[in-house]
């Protein structure tokens, strides 16, 4: 954290403008004293993870594949801009053999500056998806920032291309070192074939390399869309050394990230899919998705509102949303001020009345699901992090404080101290239990 200095003695205007003035004079300071440490970190191979959705399961996949050969550092959580992209170059030390950096962008501008901190020997880009539509003209103009990236590449450096998107393949023109294609085609350098992920399996593919290899891959991942991330770091850690069949294995070891399609057994017997981090369109239609091919004995759908959807006005975004999630579950719960229009958009798809339900309170929302949620229940927990619907899952393992109806914070409750969870009550919840059995559309 950013040391700060007080002004007690000064108006409170004054206040807020010397202590703007002074973080910003850290921040600075700490980004050159940063771009110095990672020109000094010669031995180390720096690894660079972008893309719209993924980055952070990437890296923590990449990051376990090159665990295999030496220490690796990888950047904490999803702190991928900044200051914390700053500190993150700080804490990687010499012996450490990789450091796998993850880079976010929410508008123009911001990439060239993070590159040149990062300055990667290898850099992964992942998707150009409708993210910060409102930042962005268009995705073309997302995609050319994102690129930036790869004009920082090292000499001798490697480009980690998906292919599959072409926004993505079409940044390969510049790049000045080597190209290396992922994806799900053989004109590839390596790709991914039949993938599967029907809950209550998880994803597992076949992986193949142009030299001829192939090994199977399973997953903890919940959901097929995460096979493009999945490669990608396959295809990375294939080329910093690391054999395929080895870092398939450690693929299998990584769980699904905080919030990101997270399978959480609850006391009541039901599978919460934590998946409110994101409430991106690209994300929503991913995990309805994953709903409409889920083997469970009822599917719940709790929903609050989606971002990057086209209509501005959010009573039609959230009855659009309400006419999608009738053909995907058996019982749809809608939260938050447009609750009303989503139910009203599921009625008028066919979801019987006695199953759709809308609360504006979440407090009112939590008390229906704590009565209702039962054994064999696949609930999808999904909606934006603004929204802080965490709360709900929160509270089906105990008393929480926090109830708030606005929330300026953009961080998941889980690390908010206002939560008022208590240690006991949280270790109520765990990751479900992975059937490989149930893997596969065959198998079921």
């Amino acid at each position: 954290m950013v040391p700060s200095v007080s002004f007690g003695r000064f108006p409170l205007r004054v206040r807020g403008i010397l202590t703007r003035g002074l973080n910003v004079l850290i921040a600075q300071t700490l980004y050159g004293i940063a771009i110095l440490w990672r020109r000094a970190l010669r031995a180390t191979t720096f690894v660079a993870v972008t893309g719209t959705h993924g980055k952070t399961t990437t890296k923590e996949m990449l990051a376990a594949m090159l665990g295999c050969r030496g220490p690796t550092f990888r950047s904490a959580g999803n702190e991928n801009t900044g200051l914390p992209l700053t500190l993150n170059v700080l804490r990687v030390r010499p012996w450490h053999r990789f450091a796998v950096i993850e880079i976010g962008v929410g508008a123009p501008g911001e990439m060239r500056r993070l590159a040149r901190l990062v300055r990667p020997d290898v850099a992964l880009v992942l998707t150009v998806l409708r993210t910060h539509t409102k930042t962005f003209p268009d995705q073309e103009a997302h995609a050319r920032e994102k690129a930036l990236l790869l004009e920082a590449l090292r000499p001798g450096g490697v480009a980690v291309l998906n292919a599959d998107d072409p926004k993505v393949n079409a940044m390969a023109d510049r790049v000045r070192g080597e190209v290396v294609r992922s994806g799900t085609s053989p004109a590839f350098d390596l790709w991914a074939e039949g993938a599967t992920s029907r809950w209550p399996g998880r994803l597992e593919f076949d992986v193949r390399t142009r030299d001829g290899g192939s090994c199977h891959v399973r997953t903890r991942l919940v959901g097929t869309h995460w096979c493009t991330s999945a490669v990608a770091a396959l295809a990375a850690a294939r080329r910093l050394g690391v054999p395929l069949g080895e870092a398939a294995a450690a693929l299998a070891t990584v769980e699904p990230f905080l919030s990101r399609m997270q399978p959480m057994l609850i006391p009541a017997g039901a599978v919460v899919l934590r998946d409110e981090y994101d409430g991106s369109i690209d994300t929503f239609e991913a995990a309805l998705k994953v709903l409409a091919e889920a083997r469970a004995d009822r599917r719940v759908a709790v929903i609050s509102d989606v971002t990057d959807y086209g209509s501005t006005v959010r009573r039609k975004r959230v009855f659009r949303l309400g006419k999608e999630i009738a053909r995907v579950a058996e019982v749809a719960v809608f939260v938050g001020g447009a609750a009303g229009h989503g139910k009203r958009g599921a009625l008028a798809s066919g979801l019987p009345a006695e199953n759709v339900h809308a609360f504006s309170d979440l407090r009112e929302a939590e008390q229906f699901l704590r009565a209702s949620l039962r054994r064999g229940d696949l609930v999808l927990l999904k909606g934006r992090l603004s929204d802080h619907l965490a709360r709900l899952f929160f509270a089906q393992l105990g008393p929480i404080r926090c109830w708030k109806r606005e929330c300026g914070k953009l961080i998941c409750c889980d690390a908010c101290p206002e939560l008022g969870i208590s240690p006991d009550d949280r270790k109520r919840a765990a990751i479900a239990p992975v059937d490989w059995t149930a893997s596969g559309d065959a198998k079921g």
